[in-house]
Order: structure tokens, then C-alpha cells, then sequence
């Protein structure tokens, strides 16, 4: 189980979250706002942070700017209302591992939290070497594919194309069960700006010849 800080200026969201937290087996910490937030990340570790992307003061996004360059290890999920959905990609996009809507569903908070966990495991110095000699590529070059490979959802597209060979972009959503468009058109986007998925004139969806080699790397680390 992981320690999860929350930082959220509504007492109400903190409570409900600590509590569906708490329950499964999660040690968890509330900030009511970000300076206290960014206080308790000084004081200890945290493995993970939700942190609500609208708040006075500092937003989201500085929280995890900051989040990010004192404490890159620290996975974080936003927490965002349906109106804010575009501002959450950018913090994707900034380094958030995701993002989660309200009104909350708690299997969706679950799946976010087990996804950004097994994230981090992703970005660690010995997986880059690990990678580097599998691929007889740099260390840059093996921190860049690991960031590919690093969130579950792209690792499943890379595992369903590897398989169908195919697929279009329904498909995949419906193979993978995410309700969430705009979340994977963003790691299908991510997959593509990396060079390891391709997409044809009829939008349909399959592995590039690095994607080949990606899925490979792949199944040797998840064996190892």
C-alpha cells in the first residue's frame, strides 16, 4: 500500500477521498490548501499526491510543477470537474500520471491510483539500464522509451495491437474498457509522437517496426 497525500481546498472532497482510500489499505495525509499541501511534502515521503487542479492561490498546475522538480518521484493525479477536462490533459502532458472527475467513482479512483503506482515503477535508473542492454541504446534514449512504456494504458495499447495487429481507435477503447475518450486519445497521441504506434489513411491504429521492437523490450521486462 502507498502513502497518498491529498490537496484539495474542499474539506468535503478530502474526507471522501481519505476515507475511500483508507479502506483499501492506504495511508493517507489531507492538505486544505496548496502551501500546506507543499509543507507536508518537505516534512515526509509520499509515494503519490492528488491534487486539485482549480485552487486560490496556486493552481494545480504550479503544484505539480513544483511537485515535479523538488519530487519526481512523487506520481500525481489530478483532481478535476467535468469542465476542467482540457486543463487536466495539459497536466498530463506537464507530468501528471492522470486525472479523476468528479463526481468520483471509486472504482475509477482505484484504477487511477493502481495505474499511476505501477507507473513509477517504470522510471527507475536500474529499468533504463535494464533497457539500455536489451537495445544497445543510450541511456537518454532507453529514459525516453521507459516514459512510453511507463503508464499502463500505453503498455495495454502496445500488448492489443501487438496481438490484433489492427485496431481502430472504438476497438481499443473497448478492448481496454476506458470510458474516458480524451484520455486515450492522449496516450494514443503520446504513442504515436514516440514513433511506436502509426496510424493509416483510415485512422486504423497498429505497431510501428519500433513499435515491434518496443513490444518486445516489453514482454522481457514484464517477464523479468
Amino acid at each position: 500500500m502507498a502513502r497518498i497525500l491529498i490537496i484539495d481546498d474542499d474539506p468535503n472532497i478530502c474526507e471522501s477521498l481519505s476515507e475511500i482510500l483508507k479502506d483499501e489499505g492506504h495511508e493517507v495525509v489531507t492538505a486544505l490548501s496548496p502551501e500546506a499541501g507543499l509543507k507536508e511534502l518537505t516534512k515526509s515521503e509520499f509515494q503519490l499526491a492528488l491534487v486539485d487542479l482549480v485552487m486560490p492561490k496556486l493552481s494545480g498546475i504550479e503544484v505539480l510543477s513544483y511537485i515535479k522538480r523538488t519530487s519526481p518521484k512523487v506520481q500525481v493525479i489530478m483532481i478535476t470537474a467535468f469542465g476542467t477536462i482540457e486543463n487536466a490533459v495539459e497536466a498530463m502532458k506537464r507530468g501528471a500520471s492522470d486525472y479523476i472527475s468528479k463526481p468520483f467513482k471509486v472504482n475509477e479512483i482505484q484504477t487511477s491510483i493502481n495505474r499511476a503506482l505501477e507507473e513509477a515503477k517504470f522510471s527507475d535508473l536500474e529499468k533504463k539500464i535494464e533497457v539500455k542492454k536489451l537495445n544497445e541504446i543510450s541511456i537518454e534514449d532507453a529514459g525516453e522509451l521507459l516514459d512510453a512504456l511507463a503508464n499502463p494504458i500505453r503498455r495495454s495499447v502496445v500488448e492489443l495491437l501487438g496481438k490484433s495487429g489492427r485496431a481502430s481507435f472504438t476497438r481499443i477503447r473497448t478492448n481496454l474498457k476506458i470510458d474516458d475518450p480524451t484520455k486515450l486519445s492522449f496516450h494514443l497521441r503520446k504513442l504515436k509522437k514516440s514513433g511506436i504506434v502509426e496510424q493509416d489513411e483510415d485512422k486504423i491504429y497498429s505497431l510501428s517496426i519500433t513499435g515491434e521492437k518496443v513490444l518486445n523490450i516489453l514482454r522481457k521486462l514484464m517477464v523479468d
